[in-house]
């Protein structure tokens, strides 16, 4: 094999595992969004993804407690979710995910949000 040629085939092998590495499984939107501050507690919280995905873990976390959600790990795979909170109340939230994507691997990430009433007052002002 001449050294053009090679050269040609070794960057074509460092493109295509390139895209491999970052082809997996993203957040794609929340709400509430993440670094969000909304005035009302939200009744659920939706988490859509990249492609459909098995949520294996939702965890919404305050300061000192985790909340209670409807979350229940599904089996079949789906891009977007959506789970009711019931008892949320002012305070920053961290709402922790796991996923695992089309491709066999698992993904975890996290993002917060608050809950600040006062947040409508200085919209309106």
């Amino acid at each position: 094999m001449n050294m053009p040629v090679l050269r040609l085939f070794l960057t074509a092998c460092i493109a295509l595992c390139a895209q491999l590495t970052f082809a997996h499984t993203a957040l794609k939107q929340a709400t509430p969004a993440a670094d969000a501050v909304v005035a009302v507690a939200p009744a659920q919280i939706e988490l859509v993804f990249t492609e459909s995905v098995k949520l294996v873990k939702l965890q919404i976390m305050a300061s000192d407690h985790e909340m209670p959600s409807s979350f229940e790990p599904n089996t079949t795979a789906q891009a977007a979710f959506a789970f009711e909170t019931p008892g949320m109340h002012p305070g920053t939230f961290t709402v922790n995910w796991s996923v695992i994507g089309a491709d066999g691997h698992p993904v975890s990430n996290s993002y917060r949000f608050t809950v600040d009433p006062a947040a409508a007052a200085s919209a309106s002002n």
